[in-house]
């Protein structure tokens, strides 16, 4: 996988992640925290719309970046792979202290990009 790919594929994937969390932040927030109240719903629910924004404004910038020069590519590389290795954490400590029901793929998927980017960055 070439540097170009990989940037095009986190990308894309961070704003179609986005677009799902904006579209489906009620009942995302209903699957992660079924035995929250209204109130606290509601506050998910504004919290996990502006992630979304973010999630889609960091895809749409790492997107753009995917035809600059290797050097720029390798370096926004390896910051996806600080970034995403730091969702990963914050997953499992979710999930060790049993505060969200956060499924195992999502996990994996954050872990993969996080070694998959660092390798990326890293490699002559």
């Amino acid at each position: 996988m070439t540097p170009k790919i990989a940037l095009s594929v986190i990308g894309i994937g961070l704003m179609v992640q986005g677009l799902i969390f904006f579209s489906f932040a009620t009942p995302l927030t209903h699957q992660i925290f079924p035995n929250a109240s209204d109130d606290a719903t509601n506050v998910g629910v504004v919290m996990r719309r502006s992630l979304a924004t973010m999630s889609f404004l960091a895809g749409l910038v790492i997107f753009l970046v995917r035809n600059e020069t290797s050097r720029i590519a390798k370096r926004t590389l390896f910051g996806c792979s600080i970034g995403f290795a730091a969702i990963a954490l914050s997953i499992i400590k979710e999930i060790v202290y049993n505060t969200a029901l956060i499924p195992a793929p999502a996990l994996a998927i954050y872990v993969l990009i996080a070694c998959t980017s660092g390798y990326l960055a890293l490699k002559k």
